[in-house]
């Protein structure tokens, strides 16, 4: 029976949404697979966190010391590697950011278990799971099986499972000794930058128009300021948009940028790498527009439109105008 190991991330006492996620592809592994579902909480403060998780997982393993008040991969290695060796057959799940993918490598190799990393699903057949990840600039879904791995670790990719209330019982949370020894860790924490603040807020906007690559290296930004007007949303944007000195970096959407929730998000020229997809899964409505019939935003986008922006953008805007009136 293959056991089921999330890996609880968190930030300044605060569960981040990728261990929700992560529970709830744990979850269904753990149906699949017909085995144990445990969550994992490094911390030097379970108050709180524990209870929280434990009203979603069966059990909650609590390791407090203080060298885990904040996230060190060299530390969270060692415990880990000490709580699982001796757990196999065990798949352990944890996000994709960047604090797990420091850790993830690392640890498969103290395991010896097999990696998958960035995840976007999981298939379940004879018994042996197997996962999907996308190759080649995201053109290609890679099917990837573990040949019969009895450790195997594995991250996920933002969004990619979205979370849903168990509404169970809650679960017993038991504490171990904490297996870290006293010697000081190779890296140590300085501090958190946050991220600047502007004149807009886009964590908090309903109605989002975002801007991708495909606007062009020359774009006049007044026809899309205008449609986001028109829609009374904010202009938002991916990486290559800040990199060309367009947007300011408070404008920018995905994992290392901003994580938004509007109720629209209607992205224009965004091919729908990784790393902004995990900035919208919070969306309910996603528009995309691209010239790339093959783009990755498709795949996410519950309408698409193929088509040139310079044509598409003006058209809009003129019906959404008629619309209001």
């Amino acid at each position: 029976m293959t056991r089921i190991f999330v890996l609880a991330e968190h930030r300044l006492q605060k569960l981040r949404d990728a261990t929700w996620e992560a529970l709830e592809a744990g979850r269904k592994l753990a149906a699949d697979l017909g085995g144990e579902l445990n969550c994992i909480l490094l911390t030097d403060n379970a108050a709180g966190m524990a209870d929280e998780l434990a009203k979603e997982c069966p059990k909650v393993l609590v390791v407090e010391d203080p060298k885990f008040e904040t996230f060190n991969s060299d530390s969270a290695m060692k415990a880990l590697a000490a709580i699982l060796s001796d757990k196999a057959p065990f798949m352990l799940v944890m996000g994709n950011s960047n604090s797990m993918m420091d850790l993830a490598p690392g640890l498969a190799v103290a395991l010896d278990a097999a990696l998958a990393t960035d995840c976007f699903a999981f298939e379940v057949k004879d018994g042996r799971p197997a996962a999907f990840r996308q190759m080649y600039n995201y053109k290609v879904n890679a099917k990837v099986s573990f040949k019969g791995a009895e450790k195997i670790v594995v991250t996920l990719r933002g969004g990619a499972f979205p979370f849903s209330s168990g509404g169970g019982a809650a679960g017993a949370v038991e504490k171990i000794a904490s297996p870290v020894a006293d010697e000081a860790p190779r890296k140590r924490f300085l501090n958190y930058v946050e991220a600047e603040k502007g004149d807009v807020d886009i964590a908090s906007a309903d109605i989002i128009v975002s801007l991708g690559r495909g606007i062009g290296d020359e774009p006049d930004m007044e026809i899309f300021e205008s449609l986001a007007d028109a829609m009374g949303g904010v202009l938002a944007c991916s990486r290559p948009i800040v990199d060309k000195n367009l947007l300011p970096k408070y404008h920018q959407v995905g994992t290392s940028g901003v994580e938004v929730k509007p109720k629209v998000y209607l992205a224009l020229g965004i091919s729908g790498a990784f790393q902004h997809v995990g900035g919208i899964k919070g969306a309910p409505l996603i528009v995309a527009v691209n010239k790339d019939a093959k783009a990755p935003i498709f795949r996410v986008a519950q309408y698409g439109i193929v088509g040139d922006l310079n044509e598409v953008v003006p058209a809009l805007e003129e019906k959404i105008k008629d619309l209001k009136g």
